[in-house]
């Protein structure tokens, strides 16, 4: 059998409450071993490892955690012991996390199977543990036999088609057969299991906040006519050194609305390295928005990406409002805001981060 690592981090997954109810829980209440040894089927699927980096609220990550995270999956995918990884994580985040990962992981190891890196699948539920009808096992055991699915590219997994144009398994929660969407893209091999889908990092979202079936795949497919990609665009084929990084420096998102303060433009500027603007629309804002991040460019001297408050579309360097502020493409303001903090670890400077966007 495989050798899997789980990671554990907290999140709702490991939330404990009153007994059966859905809400009024806490995160990160129970322990990782604890949850494993309530899922004796994983004793067929893989050999598992657990570690508990951490005990949170996944909305109380930092960027300490993620880095040290990160380093931690860097050492174990080094061994060849290992061969695969799984992360227990809270859902408010984790599509951040996970896209953190895939830049930072540098594609992460080749499997002892063939040329394939080895797997980095995050997982976790919407209800806590002590709920009626917990969804944090089923999750888990999706991911622990993805992880070993993709692990074994040559070996037919039960329940999983490698490399076929629909990949299938089995849902643990409703014993129906759902189709998974791993696109691996570039060099990342990292994903989101959950409710029975497999999501790559840079393009799973949290789409509902109350559903079971929480994430999908929201960035706009390259043959959608409404949104072309951009000419010459590669996915992530940038990776960051974080081998002497400890923290990343802060960025500060602001969701433009109707009649919003341009005021909070200023505030934020003087207390960011960078900002991200979810904009309305292609990433419009105000005349009086527009005004003040004018001034942050010139004045403060810190990159200002565009993103949007819409799921689906893309913002291009055709559209942008201010000279001098950098378009994010497809990616959704948090990601946006994941990558311009690592960006800044290599330039301030707003072509080159504007370059960095697009490889990525």
């Amino acid at each position: 059998m495989k050798n899997i690592v789980i990671l554990a981090t907290g999140g709702t997954i490991a939330g404990a409450g009153e007994q059966g109810k859905d809400i009024g829980y806490k995160s990160g209440s129970i322990k990782a071993q604890a949850l494993i040894d309530a899922i004796p089927e994983l004793k067929n699927v893989a050999n598992i490892c657990v570690e508990q980096v951490c005990n949170i609220n996944s909305d109380d990550v930092t960027s300490e955690i993620w880095i040290a995270l990160a380093k931690r999956i860097q050492e174990l995918l080094q061994r060849e012991d290992v061969d695969g990884i799984v992360i227990m994580h809270g859902t408010d985040t984790m599509e951040e996390t996970a896209f953190f990962l895939s830049l930072t992981l540098g594609g992460s190891a080749p499997s002892a199977a063939g040329n394939d890196a080895k797997p980095v699948i995050m997982t976790g539920s919407m209800r806590p543990a002590t709920a009626a009808e917990p969804d944090g096992p089923a999750n888990l055991l999706f991911a622990v036999k993805s992880a070993v699915a993709l692990s074994s590219p040559s070996s037919c997994h039960p329940g999983f088609i490698p490399g076929s144009p629909s990949r299938y398994a089995d849902n643990a929660a409703t014993q129906e057969s759902v189709i998974l969407e791993p696109k691996a893209i570039g060099s990342s091999a990292v994903y989101v299991a959950f409710a029975g889908k497999l999501m790559n990092a840079r393009s799973v979202q949290k789409i509902h906040a109350n559903d079971l079936d929480a994430f999908a795949e929201l960035s706009c497919p390259p043959h959608e006519l409404s949104c072309p990609p951009p000419s010459g665009h590669l996915p992530l084929v940038n990776t960051f050194d974080i081998s002497n990084m400890r923290e990343l420096p802060r960025v500060s998102v602001l969701y433009f609305n109707a009649d919003a303060d341009a005021e909070l433009v200023r505030f934020a500027a003087e207390r960011s390295a960078g900002l991200v603007i979810a904009g309305a629309g292609a990433g419009e804002f105000s005349r009086a928005w527009a005004d003040a991040l004018t001034d942050v460019v010139s004045k403060n001297k810190i990159p200002v990406v565009i993103s949007t408050r819409i799921n689906r579309g893309r913002i291009v360097p055709e559209q942008l409002l201010v000279p001098g502020t950098i378009a994010a493409y497809d990616l959704p303001p948090a990601k946006a805001a994941v990558l311009l903090r690592l960006a800044l670890t290599t330039t301030n400077d707003p072509a080159a981060i504007q370059k960095i966007f697009l490889e990525s």
